[in-house]
């Protein structure tokens, strides 16, 4: 895509506010886009999807190839490289609700981080833990994130094409997309965190294998719905020396965070729904990344 072209594809719907249903807020840019790599359409649902006896079709559910993009006030790259927070959300949602529920852009935001967030749609409004290209094809992330950057790039929103630091976020089902990601996605020395977010419910070798390598750290936030999918990755990070630092939510503070082993936080009475929101938790593990602060944020 040129310069000219990116400038049709965006301008008519920046100008009006249709963004797929998401709209603009103060503090950054807000894109939604389509991109030929994004998750969906693909072959795993090209004939839908059955879940207890209920069939949600390929047109209505498994179509939408949209990317949210938000571009925070000040960001700029680093080192030549664009750095990026990748969420991968839940069930039953799409890029539009994962925005404005869990008020991702502006936790971003309020953390300070010097990233660009960034949403495909998965599954749209389907209980699916399947992320298409991102989680089943080989590379497929590699590239994903290259059309990104080419489109930030041609958009005149970078001056660099370049990926840099990669941070994976997952919540409940988006475990599928970010666990083929690191399965098969071909980026995993980029991708410095992964936040997971009562999301431990499978691709349990992906994730401990990719924590327990120099330099990656994971970082999980979970209630009793996942309680035994976190001992289990704790017992596979580990190893004979404990490396884990393991907490109450309640008790999670920045200094903690800072620590660059993998991290487990237990919230007995935080809904599974609410984790990303309450107390910011989302915008706090984004402040403990490896991903630097704004030049000109310091947090809050």
């Amino acid at each position: 895509m040129n310069r000219s072209e990116f400038l049709a594809s965006t301008s008519a719907a920046m100008a009006t506010g249709a963004l797929g249903g998401v709209a603009q807020i103060p503090g950054g840019r807000t894109f939604v886009v389509p991109f030929a790599s994004a998750p969906y359409p693909h072959p795993s649902r090209a004939a839908g999807y059955t879940y207890q006896g209920h069939h949600y079709d390929a047109a209505t559910h498994y179509a939408d190839a949209s990317v949210g993009i938000f571009i925070p006030d000040g960001w700029r790259p680093e080192h030549g490289a664009i750095d990026l927070v990748v969420h991968f959300y839940g069930w039953n949602h799409t890029v539009a609700s994962a925005f404005a529920i869990y008020r991702l852009r502006e936790q971003l935001a309020r953390s300070g981080r010097n990233a660009i967030l960034v949403v495909p749609e998965g599954p749209t409004n389907a209980p699916d833990s399947g992320d298409g290209k991102l989680e089943l094809d080989p590379n497929g992330f590699a590239r994903f994130v290259g059309d990104l950057c080419a489109w930030l790039r041609h958009g005149g929103l970078a001056p660099t094409e370049r990926p840099g630091r990669i941070v994976l976020s997952a919540h409940s089902g988006g475990y599928g997309g970010a666990g083929g990601v690191l399965t098969r996605g071909g980026m995993n020395e980029s991708i410095t965190d992964v936040l997971l977010f009562d999301a431990s419910y499978g691709y349990y070798d992906a994730f401990a294998g990719w924590a327990r390598a120099r330099g990656k750290r994971l970082a999980s936030i979970f209630t009793r719905d996942t309680i035994a999918g976190n001992v289990v990755l704790m017992g596979m990070i580990q190893g004979p020396r404990p490396t884990s630092n393991v907490w109450l939510a309640s008790d999670l503070t920045r200094e903690r965070l800072a620590v660059r082993d993998a991290t487990f936080a237990f919230s007995g009475d935080v809904a599974h729904d609410d984790l990303l929101t309450h107390a910011s938790w989302y915008a706090l593990l984004l402040e403990g990344t490896a991903l630097d602060a704004r030049p000109s944020s310091t947090g809050s």
